[in-house]
């Protein structure tokens, strides 16, 4: 028998450049952020130390950024070889960085207003380790459009190549065009308009029409005094209040409603496959308006869905979808580019989490109230007593200051308000409790103001502890803890009896487990 020829290790490619163009860019935006303050020190009279030194401060930035990013493209190179990718950086201390294909976890795409404008794109390079907190990701800042979608295809098909090259063999990937999952339905805007981010809205607009009255040369404090005395003196307190929060909501609709736009115009998702196997390819979602962004899921590396509601999102029936990935964390998933979809309808999350996993892990039935093995009584009362501790201390305290300083006695309404929310709050919070095991995952539901639901592929848990404070001890109930490299890197099933929280403990790794105190 004849042996076969050694393959060939194809020679590394050469070194290449960032695009040119990312120097015209710099100059752009730095030009943006002159052009203002040096229109209203030439042309508005704006001659005051703070506007003066501002613009000095913006004009040497616009002679060193373009400075630095013109050496930046002299002295970035990087190379992509048959195993790794290597980028060269530095100028009076040079590194180079070495990234195994088969480590790369994610390559995302943004292309921000002035990039766009230039057909320029930032490719960002994550390989899912972090040190000492720091994000580890790597950035091509920047490449043409054309060069940052070719590269991204050419990283993630081979650091996939590894994990499926013996599926993908022969199999003869399809040419038929790529299947789209999801596109944007702009009744998802209602569930942003609705959030508590939208309240920061008014405040923001505030803050900046106040400094553009400054730099234009009136003085805002005329406009807010009249509003607040002259204006409230010739109407009624009920049509001012009523003015006020009408003004406010408003605005918080308007802001919301404009960012969401802006985040998340022209959304797509479709699923790449890389051959006959549904669950051996990569879902990429594109966004974006001024910005726009690209985020991929590699289905190799799921281990599982989160699906977040917040309050108000799950009183108009949404919730929200977060995949649980190797080599990401939840803290980027939840940054600007690395949301794979907005609050949706609850019917997305479950239709997407089936499509991303290959295989039907929800529905309907398993995220109602009957499904989830419940959670003891005694988990209830500890509930109440961690809603209830910071109202009762809050009480003792304004009794104090009332006896003391004759604080009047109408702040008592704050507590009482508060007790009047929290107590239902508790009660929904233990109704929300839940935990099961089935179909190889773990199903976990916590919180009230916001809630999650997690499950988690028991093949990617790597271990488990059994976790008990001092007042969990007093009431016979006990926190699981479920350890994992991927999302949150750990999981709760919390406030439990101590003979589930074994049990639990012994079904989601082999090892004897000692219930852990601490207080």
């Amino acid at each position: 028998m004849s042996e076969a020829p050694a393959q060939e290790v194809p020679a590394p490619g050469p070194w290449k450049r960032l695009d040119s163009r990312m120097i015209g860019a710099a100059l752009i935006r730095m030009m943006l952020l002159i052009g203002p303050v040096a229109f209203g020190w030439a042309f508005l009279g704006q001659r005051d130390r703070s506007v003066s030194g501002t613009l000095i401060v913006l004009t040497v930035m616009a002679v060193l950024v373009p400075a630095y990013y013109i050496l930046q493209f002299f002295r970035f190179r990087y190379r992509l070889t048959a195993t790794e990718l290597q980028i060269s950086s530095g100028l009076v201390v040079r590194r180079t960085h070495r990234v195994p294909l088969h480590r790369i976890r994610t390559v995302d795409i943004i292309a921000p207003p002035v990039l766009r404008l230039l057909s320029l794109a930032i490719v960002t390079i994550g390989t899912g380790e972090q040190v000492t907190g720091r994000n580890t990701a790597l950035k091509l800042d920047a490449v043409s459009t054309t060069v940052a979608a070719d590269l991204r295809d050419e990283l993630l098909a081979a650091a996939g190549m590894r994990a499926s090259a013996s599926s993908l063999a022969g199999s003869g990937e399809s040419t038929s065009p790529v299947p789209e999952i999801l596109r944007l339905r702009w009744v998802w805007m209602v569930y942003a308009v609705v959030s508590v981010w939208s309240l920061v809205a008014p405040a923001a607009m505030f803050g900046f029409a106040y400094q553009g009255l400054q730099f234009l040369g009136r003085d805002p404090d005329t406009i807010v005094g009249w509003y607040f005395s002259d204006y409230l003196e010739e109407v009624s307190l009920t049509r001012w209040l009523v003015t006020t929060v009408g003004v406010f909501v408003l605005v918080a609709a308007a802001g919301a409603a404009a960012v969401f736009a802006e985040a998340w115009w022209n959304y797509v998702l479709v699923h790449e496959q890389h051959g006959r196997r549904e669950q051996h390819g990569r879902f990429v979602a594109t966004r974006g308006f001024l910005t726009t962004r690209s985020f991929t899921v590699d289905q190799s590396r799921l281990r599982g869905v989160t699906v977040a509601e917040a309050l108000t999102t799950r009183l108009l029936g949404g919730a929200r979808l977060i995949p649980i990935l190797t080599g990401v964390s939840a803290d980027q998933q939840n940054t600007k580019s690395g949301v794979l979809v907005p609050a949706t309808t609850r019917d997305v999350p479950i239709a997407l989490a089936n499509a991303l996993l290959s295989e039907p892990v929800l529905s309907d039935e398993r995220l109602g109230p009957g499904w989830l093995h419940h959670h003891p009584a005694a988990a209830q009362r500890r509930i109440v007593f961690r809603y209830l501790t910071p109202v009762v201390l809050g009480t003792a305290l304004l009794a104090a200051a009332t006896v003391l300083w004759s604080w009047p006695l109408w702040l008592f309404i704050i507590p009482a308000a508060a007790t009047a929310i929290l107590v239902p709050s508790s009660v929904g919070h233990y109704r929300g409790l839940g935990h099961r095991i089935e179909d190889g995952y773990l199903f976990s539901r916590r919180g009230f103001f916001l809630r999650r639901y997690d499950a988690v592929q028991l093949r990617g848990i790597s271990g488990v502890a059994v976790h008990q404070t001092v007042f969990q001890r007093r009431l016979g109930l006990a926190s699981v803890i479920a350890t994992t490299a991927s999302g949150d890197k750990a999981y709760h099933v919390v406030d439990v009896d101590l003979a589930t929280a074994t049990d639990l403990a012994v079904a989601l790794g082999p090892q004897e487990f000692a219930p852990r105190t601490c207080v």
